[in-house]
């Protein structure tokens, strides 16, 4: 075989082979790139959580279909697209009754990318052990954490006479969390001698929304027929990416 045969076979295997290189480089992108984008399209749940009666259903309802639905205790999700600017979401409206409500955080907390969590403002005052006792399972929650699930605190009902304004209710809940978890960690502290990893807020200090491991937002809004606020929500939602 002539010297110019053999360079000429060499030059082929090498570009051959350069070839080979550069195809599977891009099966490799196109394949990541497809799994971001698939990612990307699962994580887009938003979650409505409050206590029964807090009006979640309703905001709901108005969201999507800018119009009320007949509202009863539930014992199953409802669910629905939203079309934000950035964004196509799935609105999830968890029940509120503790027995099916951890059912349901745990299916859909893992493509979480935001939390609206309603406060009825007319009775807050009334419930307020129960909505921080709901809020701190939220707060400390280890998988919206690493997804750094956004959360607002939608203080609804504000048409009503005896409604709380939202200053109001975070002053009262932050008071109310800073004691739950003080009990929350001497609970734990005293079943095995160990501090609670999540614990709300910072050490030594009292609790403030601020300290969150994500921004807290509060908005004040209404379901009620007569008066439905929701601009606060829909611009919450439009700033989800």
């Amino acid at each position: 075989m002539s010297l110019n045969a053999t360079k000429a076979q060499g030059n082929d295997y090498f570009l051959t082979r350069e070839l080979l290189v550069a195809l599977l480089v891009l099966i490799i992108t196109i394949v990541l790139f497809v799994l971001w984008k698939k990612s990307r399209k699962a994580n887009r749940d938003v979650l409505l959580v409050g206590l029964c009666d807090s009006g979640k259903t309703a905001l709901y309802a108005y969201l999507l279909y800018n119009k009320p639905i007949q509202s009863f205790t539930s014992q199953v999700e409802n669910l629905g697209d939203y079309k934000s600017k950035k964004n196509l979401l799935r609105l999830v409206d968890i029940p509120g009754h503790e027995r099916v409500f951890t059912k349901y955080l745990d299916i859909y907390k893992n493509t979480c990318k935001g939390v609206m969590f309603v406060i009825d403002s007319e009775t807050v005052e009334t419930d307020l052990c129960d909505v921080a006792e709901l809020l701190y399972r939220i707060l400390t929650d280890v998988t919206l954490q690493s997804n750094k699930s956004k959360i607002i605190v939608l203080c609804n009902k504000q048409d009503k006479l005896m409604a709380k304004g939202s200053e109001v209710i975070k002053t009262l809940l932050e008071k109310e969390l800073d004691t739950l978890r003080l009990t929350k960690s001497n609970q734990l502290e005293s079943i095995d001698g160990k501090i609670n990893k999540t614990i709300l807020g910072k050490k030594k200090k009292r609790f403030e929304f601020a300290h969150c491991h994500v921004p807290v937002e509060f908005a004040e809004v209404s379901s009620a027929s007569q008066d439905v606020v929701l601009e606060p929500i829909k611009d919450w939602l439009d700033k989800i990416q």
